[in-house]
């Protein structure tokens, strides 16, 4: 079995030898290492590594939201890596080539709910029980995933000052972070449901994240609106981003790596241009 981290350092040495550039080389190692902490997770040795790894790996990078530019870059990566790793005996086959790159097409814009969808949303989530009317509250006002509300406990709710806070550990992608819920009625529904609870190891909602999909699934049957979970994700951050909030500050919220992610989930905000518009005097266009 190869360590692939020993892997690595051989290879960029190699590539050094080249006459590779010194930012190239960074960029190799980069997101060499980001390949091999996902093989990491998968605990999947890199001589036993196949096609199917790299296909699966490239679904989570677009999971992320990871423009299709960043993710050709990174399978380069690995093909030029695999080639090298296949000459020397460490790999017995290439497990990827330029042909398996995803082609440069235009992604979809998403569009946030719009605020009679949010209306109608609301009065959807308030006629469930309780557990269950807290937790969409909850995604709706923090922008959290629906796996980390469903993986909260009782003792992660805590007011601070007359703020509520999430304290989301054992985040996805090592996005922990301890967040305030924004939404003034989401931070009052979800704190005074809290307040009734006993405080133990069982989850906070008592429902699994299967649960909450569900009902976001019949929701989106009922009214014919195109509704999931996620997309509640994507209209807090459009939001904020109306708002005039910094992304940075959405960027944190959200629990991204990068801003470029944040700002994918931002797109759909409503743009009002009218504080920069200039007043034009009409009469002297025209006029030399």
């Amino acid at each position: 079995m190869q360590n692939m981290k020993k892997l690595i350092d051989e290879f960029i040495e190699d590539m050094r030898l080249e006459g590779r550039a010194d930012g190239t080389l960074m960029e190799y190692r980069m997101r060499l290492n980001e390949f091999r902490r996902y093989l990491d997770h998968k605990n999947r040795p890199i001589d036993q590594t196949t096609h199917d790894d790299v296909s699966e790996f490239t679904r989570t990078l677009f999971k992320k939201c990871q423009k299709i530019t960043t993710v050709r870059c990174k399978l380069s990566a690995i093909c030029v890596f695999s080639i090298w790793a296949n000459k020397k005996g460490y790999m017995d086959s290439v497990i990827i080539s330029p042909g398996d790159y995803p082609k440069n097409v235009k992604a979809k814009r998403i569009k946030r709910l719009t605020n009679e969808e949010l209306q109608i949303f609301k009065g959807y989530i308030d006629g469930l029980q309780p557990n269950a009317r807290a937790a969409f509250w909850l995604l709706y006002g923090s922008g959290c995933r629906v796996g980390e509300a469903a993986h909260l406990r009782s003792s992660d709710v805590t007011l601070r000052g007359k703020a509520v806070y999430i304290d989301i550990k054992d985040a996805k992608w090592g996005s922990d972070r301890c967040i305030p819920i924004i939404d003034k009625k989401a931070a009052e529904i979800v704190w005074n449901y809290r307040a009734e609870l006993d405080i133990d190891n069982r989850p906070l909602f008592r429902i699994s994240k299967r649960t909450i999909q569900g009902y976001a699934t019949k929701f989106a049957q009922t009214t014919g609106i195109g509704f999931h979970c996620h997309l509640l994700r994507h209209t807090f951050a459009a939001l904020l981003t109306e708002r005039g909030v910094p992304l940075t500050t959405v960027q944190y919220l959200l629990g991204h790596k990068s801003l470029g992610m944040t700002a994918h989930y931002a797109q759909s905000a409503l743009v009002d241009m009218s504080e920069i518009l200039p007043e034009v005097n009409l009469n002297k266009i025209g006029e030399d």
